[in-house]
């Protein structure tokens, strides 16, 4: 069900970081499955299914953490407001002491300008001016401090990032003395994308409704961002790609091809029968999904076949054929 190509399994990185000795040999990397590709691809779901696997954590998109967590103060997966989560204070406190004020700003300038996706070759080559590198490797520093914390916090041996975007993913893999990280491209359908970004979806993470896009920039921005996730396998990166179609026909299934791609193949599948139990996450930010808990059942979501209007689906067809012949599943 995974497709992880003939990528190399380790090596071959050229991240600004690459090379260096572990400090300590004994003390493995924290463990990070970062999945990748575009927005409303199921990776909420994918990501708080895996959290329930004992010694996973899920953390949500940890990439909006800064400015949807400690600015703007949104809800923690838990319901609380970010800032008054015990669990988010006490990760702060391990990470940074305290982080408000002209030190968040510093933080959140700092990401604006290392933390995008046109800015790949600078994280994946060490590209760019002196002061672009500075900012590098300053950023990965936050980032290290970020997840140790959370992993201590936690005790979590496997975190779970959903983050999704191309130039976080970059960033993390610049981390190779601290993370054993690993890509799980997340792909679905075109035309079940577009659909989903034309709904009105409240988020109760800012008490507003989410942002809807137009076909045309939802057919661009998914081809190209999954051409550019797609770049961490040729890159040197574990990588893997998981079609979101395959995930919700065989969820058990999919579930243990995750664990032994994360090198855990031990670990219990919270998945029976199509039925995941979802507790209570810390997730820092994502879709509303992440807020739901209780039983849930995973079934193929294939309402954008009948209730996508006809021109709208051939429109979205058309502009993202090339890779929608690539990221057909197998049946």
């Amino acid at each position: 069900m995974l497709n992880d190509g003939r990528e190399p399994q380790n090596g071959g990185r050229q991240d600004s970081d690459a090379g260096r000795r572990r400090p300590n040999a004994a003390r493995p990397p924290l463990k990070v499955l970062f999945i990748g590709g575009y927005g409303r691809s199921g990776s909420t779901l994918l990501d708080r299914v895996l959290g329930q696997v004992p010694g996973f954590l899920s953390i949500g998109e940890l990439r909006h953490v800064f400015q949807e967590g400690f600015v703007e103060n949104r809800r923690c997966g838990c319901g609380e407001p970010f800032l008054e989560c015990d669990f988010w204070q006490a990760v702060t406190r391990r990470a940074f002491g305290q982080l408000d004020g002209t030190e968040l700003e510093d933080v959140v300038a700092l990401q604006e300008r290392v933390d995008r996706w046109w800015l790949g070759p600078l994280l994946a080559r060490r590209l760019g001016t002196p002061r672009q590198r500075r900012d590098v490797d300053r950023y990965r520093r936050i980032l290290r401090r970020l997840y140790a914390a959370i992993a201590a916090e936690s005790g979590a041996a496997v975190l779970i990032d959903s983050s999704k975007d191309v130039s976080h993913g970059f960033a993390l893999r610049g981390l190779d003395d601290a993370l054993d990280l690993r890509v799980l491209h997340l792909v679905r359908d075109s035309r079940a994308v577009a659909w989903s970004w034309q709904r009105r979806k409240f988020n109760p993470g800012n008490d507003a409704d989410m942002n809807r896009y137009s076909l045309l920039r939802t057919s661009a921005e998914w081809s190209t961002i999954n051409a550019l996730t797609r770049l961490h396998r040729p890159t040197g990166a574990r990588y893997a790609t998981l079609h979101y179609a395959n995930f919700t026909a065989d969820p058990a299934a999919a579930i243990d091809d995750i664990l032994a791609f994360l090198g855990e193949p031990g670990r219990p599948n919270p998945i029976r029968d199509h039925t995941v139990h979802l507790g209570t996450d810390h997730t820092a930010a994502g879709n509303p999904n992440r807020f739901r808990q209780g039983e849930v059942e995973i079934t193929p979501d294939e309402e954008w076949r009948e209730a996508m209007p006809t021109p709208s689906r051939l429109l979205v067809s058309a502009l993202t054929a090339p890779s929608l012949r690539r990221y057909t599943p197998a049946r």
